[in-house]
């Protein structure tokens, strides 16, 4: 009998996810998770039985109670009230529910700003933008993980 664990980077996977399958709640998003897990398993003939040990999750808390200041719209943007913020609390409480997962989080960096998106600025610098023609879109929140990379190399 062969036992197999996953080890997933949570925050590549979501993106990924994302972008190959579409948008989806947290509960279908945890469905498709282990279900994807479970493929990766599959037993060819002649093979020793296969069985899943365990799904490692890796990933970091989501960013709420702070507020980032957006120097674009100059305002204070209050994280913990965002779509994003609620989606990932409420997909990590799907996978806590899923037999034979293990969330593993790591925290976030207390740096938190907003960022001129490269491409953007690449345009500015080029003269192909002015500045005043910039709009939320434009901006990215730099958020750093720390934590998430030592706990899946241990």
């Amino acid at each position: 009998m062969i036992r197999t664990a996953i080890l997933i980077d949570g925050g590549f996977y979501r993106k990924r996810a994302k972008v190959l399958w579409g948008k989806l709640t947290p509960k279908e998003r945890a469905i498709e998770l282990i279900g994807y897990s479970m493929a990766h398993i599959g037993r060819k003939d002649g093979e020793e039985s296969r069985f899943l040990y365990r799904i490692f999750y890796y990933d970091c808390e989501p960013v709420g109670r702070r507020s980032v200041f957006n120097p674009l719209v100059r305002k204070n943007v209050d994280l913990d009230k965002t779509e994003t913020y609620e989606w990932t609390r409420v997909f990590y409480d799907e996978l806590k529910k899923k037999r034979k997962v293990a969330l593993r989080l790591g925290n976030i960096s207390d740096q938190l700003y907003y960022n001129i998106k490269p491409e953007v600025t690449k345009e500015l610098l080029l003269g192909k933008r002015e500045l005043s023609s910039l709009d939320e879109d434009d901006m990215m929140m730099h958020i750093q993980q720390k934590g998430v990379d030592m706990r899946i190399g241990i």
